[in-house]
């Protein structure tokens, strides 16, 4: 029966693993590059920025305490609640996978987080209280995503399924931040988050089309099978991918945002590279009479 198909619990570990590793990955980065600069007498200042970072992973504890609650309560709402949620972290993943390709992820977030180093540097009062707090809203952002992110998955799986998967993602990026930090070695780190940002837009196609499975199985969407594609039960278990027109049709209109917004970015990089690269002109005709 295509109603009664269920998740694969390996395949919802490794995404679990995989939400993990890309968020705090960026951490990582973030934090990397706020200290980079503080070296020789101010760094020392790196002190406040690791404990708001410690602080931001006891926060992310805390509101993943906070969900589990109120899910908890709410439980007896089923595939309702399910959907709910997947529907949220659906269109929390899709606005961060569309940020993701754009230069102002790259440049104008992280330019924000060193602007506000330098202003809290600048001014000697509450320099301390400064730091620690640009170190918490560094990570905590990530935690946020992660918590909420890793809802979905429990609500389709478990807590012990999922635990698993973080405890992998967990332990990968402290050997990341190990390597960064303790070692100073310099990762490709650009490049791991490219990577690891492809991995999450799988991700985000087997969230697409659980999600629209658990629609369909509480009746908020139709059903309309697609004979002449039989495809094996593991698909729908490893990749949320069901013989359905409606499954097919909405993880294709996902790949087709991602793999869009992709190509916008792109586009918009090479104009922005032409319009500085090119030498600016002196008005002709009526336009340079106006």
């Amino acid at each position: 029966d295509l109603l009664s198909q269920q998740t694969a619990p390996a395949a919802v570990a490794t995404n679990a693993g995989l939400i993990v590793f890309r968020e705090g990955l960026e951490a990582v980065v973030i934090l990397a590059s706020l200290m980079s600069s503080l070296k020789g007498a101010s760094q020392r200042l790196r002190r406040p920025l690791w404990l708001g970072g410690l602080l931001a992973l006891a926060a992310t504890a805390l509101t993943w305490i906070v969900f589990r609650s109120i899910l908890t309560a709410l439980a007896r709402y089923g595939e309702l609640l399910e959907a709910v949620v997947s529907l949220i972290a659906i269109g929390v993943l899709l606005l961060i996978t569309n940020w993701f390709f754009h230069k102002i992820y790259w440049t104008d977030w992280i330019a924000s987080f060193h602007s506000q180093k330098r202003r809290v540097i600048a001014g000697e009062a509450g320099l301390w209280l400064g730091l620690a707090s640009l170190g918490f809203t560094s990570v905590y952002r990530e935690g946020f995503e992660t918590a909420l992110f890793l809802q979905a998955l429990v609500l389709d799986a478990g807590t012990g399924i999922v635990m698993a998967g973080v405890a992998v993602g967990a332990i990968a990026v402290a050997l990341v931040g190990f390597l960064v930090f303790r070692l100073q070695v310099n990762l490709p780190q650009k490049r791991m988050l490219i990577v690891t940002g492809v991995l999450i837009g799988g991700v985000l196609l087997m969230m697409v089309g659980t999600t629209t499975h658990v629609l369909q199985v509480i009746g908020w969407l139709p059903i309309h099978t697609i004979a002449w594609l039989p495809l094996p039960v593991w698909t729908g278990m490893w990749l949320g991918l069901y013989a359905t027109w409606e499954g097919v049709g909405l993880q294709a209109l996902a790949a087709a945002f991602v793999i869009g917004s992709y190509v916008l970015a792109e586009n918009a990089k090479a104009r922005d590279r032409a319009d500085h690269g090119a030498p600016r002109q002196r008005p002709t005709g009526e336009a340079a009479q106006g």
